[in-house]
């Protein structure tokens, strides 16, 4: 009878184990509206600015998108999902290129402020909606690990249009993590430099960071079952998906950045990965700026470093 009930009781620790680990894989990888992105304090409520310089610059931004020239891009990833992008062509032609990767649970046009930006500069601009975003296909995010073989692969498609081309990986967030990421990789040598802004170390690191601070729950055993899931689902463990692993791997120049009053993505984040790398590289830490602000808590600054740090690399 004793051995009847320790059986019983380990299938439903079991099952337990699993249904934690289900509930908090999907709420933090399945497409689709997140409440606790809601009213979130560590993240900034709209853009910097009175009301009325924020229309200005949307407006600025729809108009550049509307009469720039561009074309609809479409990819099929490694695993079979249709994956959609924009380029944005200078109109007499140009061998820069940037690649710009959105942020977690966006889409692509949450970039086209940085694209219209650097788009002066003569770069053609590629913005992507990452796998699960946007008009991608995918039902989950993989928070940049897939994501990196699916840039890899939108470099690899640019070289095959353009074979002198010069491209500059860039990244905010979940993206500035997904170009990390596809620094460990073997890329194409048209590949010059990556910038990155806002990153995490890995997956495991900033789901444990929010799990912590919105759920106010530990890290185990909850991570753990969380990591089974993925590995179940998505065929890898959380802590396997490390932006500072790959940046081991890294040759490239790279250039990292991140606001001091970041509570979203930690700003001790930061010299974690910068030190992960021995490739050439730079930081540029933005005194003042939150999650994702560090652009327009002073875009004067934060384009002078990137452009310099681009020239530097790519000529």
């Amino acid at each position: 009878m004793k051995a009847k009930h320790l059986l019983a009781a380990a299938g439903l620790s079991g099952a337990a184990y699993f249904g934690a680990g289900t509930y908090f894989y999907d709420l933090a990888m399945k497409r689709g509206d997140k409440f606790f992105l809601q009213d979130n304090p560590n993240l900034p409520m709209g853009t910097s600015g009175t009301a009325e310089e924020q229309a200005d610059r949307q407006a600025k931004v729809s108009q550049w998108v509307e009469t720039t020239p561009k074309k609809n891009m479409e990819m099929l990833s490694f695993d079979g999902l249709q994956l959609k992008g924009t380029a944005f062509l200078q109109e007499g032609g140009s061998h820069g290129w940037m690649i710009m990767v959105h942020g977690y649970m966006a889409d692509q046009k949450a970039m086209y402020p940085f694209a219209r930006e650097f788009y002066q500069f003569g770069f053609n601009i590629l913005t992507i909606d990452c796998r699960g975003c946007g008009s991608s296909e995918g039902e989950y995010t993989t928070m940049g690990w897939y994501d990196r073989l699916d840039v890899k692969e939108w470099a690899e498609a640019i070289v095959r249009y353009d074979s002198d081309s010069e491209i500059v990986l860039f990244g905010i967030s979940m993206g500035g993590t997904t170009v990390m990421m596809t620094a460990g990789e073997e890329l194409p040598e048209n590949v010059k430099c990556i910038v990155e802004d806002c990153g995490y170390t890995s997956i495991h690191d900033i789901l444990a960071f929010q799990l912590k601070q919105i759920f106010k729950l530990p890290e185990f055993p909850l991570m753990n079952a969380a990591s089974t899931v993925a590995n179940l689902r998505a065929g890898y463990h959380l802590k396997e998906a490390s932006a500072v692993k790959q940046l081991a791997k890294n040759k490239r120049p790279i250039m990292f950045i991140h606001g001091d009053q970041d509570a979203f993505v930690p700003y001790e984040m930061l010299a974690e990965v910068y030190a992960a790398t021995d490739a050439p590289k730079e930081s540029l830490t933005v005194v003042g700026a939150a999650h994702g602000m560090a652009y327009e808590s002073d875009p004067e600054t934060y384009v002078a470093n990137v452009m310099n740090f681009i020239v530097k690399n790519i000529l």
